[in-house]
């Protein structure tokens, strides 16, 4: 292999890196699981992977009883970055986190095997797409407006009229009860609920909401 071809393999995984650096800094910054140097490692491996997928056995070609697949090793990249992504994944109490940093190594692979393969240009443009994706979409935008929804866990008085008591404070404030479960014990009943509030809410003032409630022992709100 030429000393000018084997600059070009290390371009472009310089290039791959640079993709990682990009999407990582973004996860650095907003303290996720995997940050600047997993996202960076990943897009460099996945270059040098696919480079030598295509490349690294041109000298056995011509061999008889030798072929040559190179999407073999190329397809093993998908199914390994699996481990990886599965590795920020947490799940407590139902709640998931970390699936976007998740789909974000996924993809950051993706970007260092399209620039292996010296796919520059879908390589670049899928690498920015993803990190104006996770800017733009991480601020409040007046077109892109979702409904602000929180799950909440009470612990509540045994009462028959407790829950409603309840359901009537967060009415009154105008949050809408998206769905509601109800598991009784003999002194505390376990109260799990999804909630809707308006835009001019916060987390703090749904606190405070539900501190005013006598019937409250014990609240997490996630």
């Amino acid at each position: 292999m030429s000393i000018a071809t084997q600059f070009d393999l290390i371009l472009r995984v310089l290039i791959a890196g640079a993709c990682g650096f990009a999407i990582g800094y973004e996860r650095d910054a907003r303290a996720k699981t995997a940050g600047l140097r997993t996202h960076i490692i990943i897009a460099v491996g996945s270059a040098l992977m696919m480079i030598v997928s295509k490349y690294g056995f041109m000298d056995l070609l011509g061999n008889k009883g030798i072929e040559l697949d190179p999407s073999r090793i190329a397809a093993q990249i998908v199914s390994g970055i699996g481990f990886i992504g599965a590795g920020t994944i947490i799940v407590k109490h139902e709640d998931v986190n970390g699936l976007t940093t998740a789909t974000g190594l996924w993809t950051t692979a993706g970007v260092g095997m399209a620039i292996g393969a010296r796919m520059y240009v879908v390589g670049i443009f899928s690498a920015l797409l993803v990190l104006g994706t996770q800017i733009m979409l991480h601020r409040d935008l007046a077109w892109l407006r979702l409904p602000h929804y929180s799950e909440i866990r009470l612990k509540v008085k045994h009462g028959h009229h407790n829950i409603s008591v309840i359901q009537k404070a967060l009415q009154k404030n105008d949050i809408t009860i998206a769905s509601i479960r109800v598991r009784k014990a003999e002194a505390l009943d376990n109260v799990r609920m999804t909630v809707q509030y308006p835009e001019t809410f916060s987390k703090e003032k749904l606190t405070e909401i539900l501190e005013a409630i006598p019937e409250i022992v014990a609240m997490e709100i996630y």
